[in-house]
């Protein structure tokens, strides 16, 4: 018997839940809509929020090279741009690749 899931789902309450770090200051809606294009449910969605990891594209690169949200919340010098932030946010800023990203995250259990 096959067994089906219904589609991942980003709710609009899980992004007003993380503020601005999730919407940018935009509209709620349209973020949430982003994660769920991205493949996220309400779960894997607030994990990679918790990360700092406010671009739905940059978790899924993550994710993708399979890459969990509590590896990616490392904090790293690395990249660009010289501050102190977890992996998953300068993958997200541009200032750290995925591949980069993946690098630094498995590099640090």
């Amino acid at each position: 018997m096959k067994v089906y899931y219904p589609a991942p789902k980003t709710s609009v309450e899980t992004i007003r839940q993380y503020g601005e770090l999730a919407d940018r200051g935009g509209d709620a809606e349209v973020a949430a809509q982003a994660w769920t294009s991205a493949g996220f449910d309400d779960a894997m969605t607030g994990r990679w929020l918790a990360a700092r990891c406010f671009d739905p594209q940059a978790a899924r690169a993550l994710a993708d090279l399979e890459v969990k949200p509590e590896q990616a919340a490392v904090r790293t010098r690395d990249g660009g741009g010289d501050y102190l932030d977890t992996v998953a946010y300068k993958v997200a800023n541009g200032d750290l690749t995925a591949r980069g990203g993946h690098a630094r995250s498995m590099s640090s259990r």
